[in-house]
């Protein structure tokens, strides 16, 4: 099982910060809440294929830090 971390960002090809989510080394998602857009995740496929697993709880912090941050940048 993975463990989830994360940290804000400033990419280039967006306008407002963004919330990474991350499962050790690999990009799991991307928080997002670009002007005249409600708060949106885009979730990537793993890397080596196959599935993600970590524990729900875990992740659905990690969602609702992202939604508090994005909502007050």
């Amino acid at each position: 099982m993975n463990h989830l971390s994360s940290m804000i960002t400033s990419p280039s090809d967006r306008e407002n910060l963004v919330f990474e989510i991350w499962a050790g080394t690999d990009q799991l998602a991307e928080v997002s809440c670009e002007p005249g857009r409600s708060v949106e995740i885009e979730i990537y496929p793993p890397v080596e294929g196959g599935s993600w697993s970590f524990e729900l709880e875990e992740f659905m912090s990690l969602l609702n830090q992202a939604a508090k941050h994005l909502n007050h940048a």
